[in-house]
């Protein structure tokens, strides 16, 4: 389960501490990382140490009794230097940044948009205080365990076309996991990402308003390192990472570079006219054939799902012939 509040700000610190040194750090630089993390009013040794204690207990950190640390044989470091590195070809992740904490990172990316970033401009986060899915629910992870980011996109800022680039978002996800995992990824309209019926990632498009202009970012949250114990009760049935669900090891700062070189080329292609959504959709989309309940226009509406539009709006069939669309909401499966 995640730490309170507070001891995951210290852990947080603390991970993001090792990714800036390489993976590896003195103790002592690692306490003072964690002080520091308190803020002006002085931080707490006794916490920084049961911090790096919790961690190493659940093996995202390993002392070695010689006061150095290093990231644990369960971790993996997430460092701005290697995802650039990984994904240098392209515009995408040129310009990344890794903090310790942050309230949302699709709200501090809008905050760089406003200041002149340009498109391709990446955040992640070991923590975040304010994340948030659709319809604004919160979900929190324990730091150090998934890689929770924003991306600046290169698209209209067209609140009507984050449907679409939802998808598109979701297309390049796959993508890397199969890249890396070897795993085929199933996309659940609107914004998720299944492995074997689990949910690993979650996908938040948006087009806000920032310093006087409209920009569309794409908030990505994946589940890497977790095990079924790092989930709440209530998500165990149906949550999952990419370690859980494919059995292969998969190391934060490589996924990322992976993801976002997929995205720039999806991007690219959405943007040629070249990528057919539909065709695309279909051969990864979990609700195919499923009975489902959408919010249509004209209210609730039970039907079974019939693929994307080409907008990126679910097609529900509905009593054999007729055709209804869902823009937004959610779908959700009925049980016979």
């Amino acid at each position: 389960m995640p730490p309170d509040a507070a001891a995951a700000e210290t852990e947080a610190a603390l991970i993001h501490c090792l990714g800036e040194h390489g993976g590896a750090a003195s103790v002592a630089v690692l306490r003072a990382a964690g002080v520091a993390a308190a803020g002006e009013g002085g931080g707490d040794l006794a916490a920084v140490d049961r911090a790096l204690s919790a961690l190493g207990d659940a093996d995202l950190l390993q002392l070695d009794g010689t006061g150095h640390a290093r990231v644990g044989a369960r971790g993996s470091v997430l460092s701005a230097a290697r995802v650039r590195s990984g994904s240098a070809a392209g515009r995408y992740g040129h310009q990344v940044e890794v903090l310790a904490s942050v309230g949302s990172t699709n709200d501090a990316v809008l905050e760089r948009a406003a200041s002149g970033a340009e498109p391709g401009y990446v955040i992640c986060a070991e923590l975040q205080t304010e994340g948030r899915g659709r319809r604004g629910r919160r979900f929190d992870s324990r730091p150090g365990l998934g890689i929770w980011s924003t991306v600046l996109l290169d698209a209209p800022a067209d609140p009507e076309r984050a449907a679409r680039l939802s998808l598109v978002t979701g297309l390049a996800v796959a993508d890397a996991v199969a890249e890396r995992t070897g795993a085929a990824a199933q996309l659940k309209w609107p914004n998720d990402v299944l492995i074997d019926g689990r949910k690993v990632c979650g996908i938040l498009v948006e087009a806000r308003t920032a310093g006087g202009r409209m920009f569309p970012v794409a908030g990505i949250g994946t589940n890497v390192h977790h095990r079924m114990e790092d989930f709440p009760p209530d998500l165990r049935a149906r949550a999952g990472s990419l370690e859980s669900t494919t059995g292969v090891r998969v190391d934060r700062s490589e996924y990322l570079a992976t993801l976002l070189v997929a995205l720039e080329r999806r991007l690219a292609a959405e943007a040629a006219g070249t990528l057919d959504l539909a065709a695309e959709f279909g051969s990864r989309d979990a609700l195919a054939g499923r009975r489902v309940e959408v919010s249509t226009a004209d209210g609730p509406c039970t039907g079974t799902a019939d693929g994307v539009a080409p907008d990126g709006t679910l097609r529900v069939r509905v009593g054999g012939s007729r055709v209804v669309f869902a823009r937004s909401g959610e779908a959700t499966l009925v049980v016979r």
